[in-house]
């Protein structure tokens, strides 16, 4: 049984399993989050988005709010999930000087930037939010890329070969990467996911470079382009 057996849309198989395996995801350790912290943090981005006025609230609840998060996390989390566009690096400096780490707060971002990817596609098909997973016992693991470097970033990343070692390989390949990619690096497990999202969603990076190829049914590459930048363009996205 698929995410979306609810929609009147044909979906793509790749696409489904991606969204409901991230949805499912959510309720496990992270990082540096426990699965509690995980959930708290998606249930205040959603909520976010339902007190603006951007999502419906969903018949069974948003089943998480935010509860048992500080104050420094809840106002971070809502401004990456309502107006990112006005979250700049002092922004970030003062999230740090109020006591977020550097690796809490990528975490935070990826978690935030992957629940408002799905709860804005469910949006857009005309099915109802997806409910939220239980949580999963257990710690998470704290580990920090033994590479990562403050380089041209508010965060440090994992710089690419031959800086960033066997890391740095396991995570890009052979080819270097841009910033736009390396953003979550300092906690891997994030990173993979945005890829796995982007991959599904815009096309495999290894065809970034070939402009012929066409991952889209009834899409172009040069249609794809136009819909991303404009989108881009409406959200003020600086890249």
């Amino acid at each position: 049984m698929g995410i979306y057996d609810d929609s009147k849309y044909e979906i793509n198989e790749d696409l489904e399993e991606v969204h409901g395996r991230h949805l499912r995801e959510l309720g496990n350790p992270g990082t540096w989050g426990t699965g509690e912290q995980r959930l708290a943090i998606a249930g205040c981005a959603r909520q976010a988005g339902i007190d603006a006025g951007l999502l419906e609230e969903p018949e069974n609840g948003s089943q998480s709010s935010g509860g048992g998060l500080s104050s420094v996390v809840k106002k971070v989390v809502n401004d990456l999930a309502v107006l990112p566009k006005y979250f700049d690096e002092p922004s970030y400096q003062r999230a740090i000087k109020s006591g977020l780490t550097e690796e809490e707060f990528v975490e935070i971002v990826g978690i935030v930037a992957r629940i408002v990817d799905l709860d804005v596609f469910a949006r857009g098909i005309g099915v109802p939010l997806k409910p939220f997973p239980e949580a999963q016992s257990g710690e998470p693991s704290r580990e920090r890329p033994e590479t990562a470097a403050q380089e041209q970033s508010w965060v440090p990343t994992v710089p690419n070969l031959p800086e960033g070692g066997d890391v740095a390989k396991a995570l890009y390949g052979e080819m270097p990467k841009p910033y736009i990619v390396r953003g979550l690096s300092l906690v891997p497990d994030e990173m993979k996911r945005h890829i796995e999202l982007e991959q599904a969603q815009y096309m495999p990076l290894k065809h970034v470079r070939d402009f012929d190829h066409q991952h889209h049914v009834g899409l172009t590459r040069v249609q794809v382009e136009v819909v991303a930048g404009r989108v881009s363009a409406i959200n003020q996205c600086f890249y």
